[in-house]
């Protein structure tokens, strides 16, 4: 009998079998669903192995470390699960995708004969101490364990005066358990004690261009500058709001998204040609809070809301609030889905492009800026 027709089939059969996990010193099974050559692990072992957090919903399960986090919505047909890049129920748990999980949380990922997920041991860089907040930055990101006598940093090594190393991490003796424990991210943990300082929105504005890149020209006026003029008037209105730039210097993209992540609104001005107003939205949002930010918006207290508006947002909100704002001057915005760079700012962020006829006399200026700061204000209050 001939075996060499069945060659390739009997490879992707073999290719498509489970194979050995082995999670930190743990060791599993990965599995297939589906056959679709898509590696997956039990989500309890992978919290385990590796010391990741763990929630698990009727419908959805995420895995975190530190600040990072992946969440995946659950589905019992393991072909459909597969190719959704979904999680998979199966009798004995939950299976998650092991390569997204590693891309998100900065596991180690390595396919040979079987799946192997690690993760390197997190180096102590420094503590920050005062007398109600401790703070502890490492080389990744870490978690963080409440134990009776103290706070155990998982996979985590140092020798700062007054830890101590353990065989599962770093422990940080207290005589009083803190009363928060969070991830500011960028590898670091804040542990705090008293009542919380509440927290205030923070509003930043962008003026479109600067330095090297003058943007549109309509009869000898830069757009760099009417964006930034238009910016300050705008700050001026906005007690405690900021400015990506605040004179005329080249600030690159990524230099602007990165001020653009901690804000809880962003507004992003340009000039076009002609008197129109235009208002760019993202299509979508990256990042899980944003995401979920817009639903909640509409449904939370009013306090909760007001929280949650200090780390995420609303885009479409704060567009109706500025097209309010404009209406009261017989003003008519339009609305567009705008750059892709919007959709990882978890805050409600928008480009705000002005017709360069709007801006030509000082009264105009005027009456624009306090359009504009009367929007972010109505958008931040609303019940």
């Amino acid at each position: 009998m001939r075996l060499w027709p069945f060659l390739p089939f009997l490879a992707l059969a073999l290719a498509q079998a489970p194979k050995p996990l082995q999670v930190g010193t743990l060791a599993g099974e990965a599995l297939y669903p589906g056959g679709l050559g898509v590696a997956y692990g039990e989500a309890r072992l992978l919290a385990r192995g590796l010391g990741l957090a763990l929630w698990r919903g009727e419908d959805r399960v995420a895995l975190g470390l530190g600040s990072r986090f992946r969440n995946f919505p659950v589905l019992g047909q393991e072909k459909e699960a597969a190719k959704k890049g979904a999680a998979w129920k199966r009798e004995d748990g939950v299976y998650v995708p092991l390569r997204p999980l590693a891309e998100a949380l900065g596991l180690q990922y390595r396919a040979q004969v079987g799946v192997a997920l690690s993760l390197p041991w997190a180096r102590l860089l420094g503590v920050e101490r005062t007398s109600r907040r401790i703070l502890l930055r490492f080389s990744r990101e870490v978690n963080a364990l409440k134990q009776e006598g103290g706070v155990l940093f998982l996979l985590a090594q140092g020798a700062e005066p007054g830890l101590e190393q353990k065989a599962l991490g770093l422990f940080l003796p207290l005589d009083t358990p803190p009363d928060r424990l969070y991830y500011p991210g960028g590898g670091q943990v804040a542990l705090e004690w008293g009542a919380p300082p509440r927290p205030t929105p923070q509003v930043l504005l962008d003026p479109g261009h600067g330095g090297a890149d003058p943007g549109l020209v309509v009869e000898g006026l830069q757009e760099k500058d009417l964006t930034l003029d238009l910016a300050r008037r705008v700050a001026a209105r906005l007690p405690g709001s900021r400015l990506t730039r605040t004179r005329d210097e080249t600030l690159p993209l990524e230099a602007r998204l990165q001020k653009a992540k901690t804000a809880s609104v962003v507004v992003s001005f340009h000039v076009t040609r002609g008197s129109g107003l235009n208002l760019y939205l993202p299509k979508t949002r990256s990042t899980p809070l944003a995401q979920n930010a817009e639903a909640l918006l509409k449904t939370a207290p009013k306090e909760q809301a007001a929280l949650l508006r200090v780390y995420a947002g609303d885009p479409r909100l704060l567009a109706e609030a500025l097209a309010r704002a404009f209406s009261t001057l017989g003003l008519v915005v339009a609305q567009a889905e705008g750059p892709y760079a919007l959709t990882d700012v978890p805050g409600a962020a928008v480009v705000l492009e002005v017709g360069a006829e709007r801006l030509r006399t000082e009264e105009a200026r005027k009456t624009l800026a306090q359009a504009v700061a009367q929007g972010i204000r109505q958008y931040l209050e609303a019940p």
